[in-house]
């Protein structure tokens, strides 16, 4: 069975682009994704079945018996990496976790809104990512809900131009914020160097 490139990087980044056979790292040799156990003898193309392998080695090595030490190497990186993967995933979904937070407050905020006939007013398709952006930008949700606040006190801005006008109107607080740190940061340096 062919290796997908996916496969292939993620094998190669395990184990450091370097052969796992002699050592040999790119760019200094060409490496290969090598079956531990060839799939002529019943080995899989799975993680803890592939190695990387310069292309010396893998011409040159004969099939591998599947209580070499290799395919235990092999096996064990391919658990630990699985396992740092998961553990990764859950990093990343705790640092997530404000921000779509943060996301829900500004729906609330927003959908406090409406129009006579009591609809909502309307927002674009992608204002989830744009507010874990303002999030992620330390953006602080006061500025958010004053944002709102003043888009929907704006009479003059037409109903399917609110969106842009709510994020224009947040991009100008991250302006002044940016302003704010920056004048900060010149104070600290005059401090420090007048002391």
């Amino acid at each position: 069975m062919a290796i997908s490139k996916r496969l292939r990087f993620e094998i190669l980044r395990r184990d450091n682009h370097a052969c796992r056979y002699c050592g040999a790292a790119a760019p200094e040799v060409k490496l290969t994704v090598d079956h531990v156990i060839p799939e002529a003898l019943g080995g899989t193309t799975t993680p803890d079945n592939l190695t990387a392998a310069c292309v010396d080695c893998n011409a040159g090595k004969s099939s591998v018996p599947p209580d070499a030490p290799l395919v235990d190497d092999v096996r064990a990186d391919a658990a630990r990496w699985s396992s740092a993967m998961r553990q990764a995933a859950d990093v990343m979904q705790e640092q997530r976790e404000p921000a779509n937070n943060y996301a829900l407050e500004f729906y609330t905020a927003w959908t406090r809104w409406t129009f006579a006939d009591g609809e909502f007013v309307p927002l674009e398709a992608d204002w989830p990512p744009t507010l874990r952006k303002f999030h992620d930008l330390g953006l602080p949700f006061s500025a958010v809900q004053e944002a709102v606040d003043i888009t929907m006190a704006t009479k003059h801005i037409p109903i399917d131009k609110l969106w842009r006008y709510f994020c224009a109107v947040c991009r100008n607080a991250l302006h002044r914020q940016q302003e704010l740190a920056q004048h900060i940061l010149n104070g600290q340096e005059a401090a420090s160097h007048g002391a």
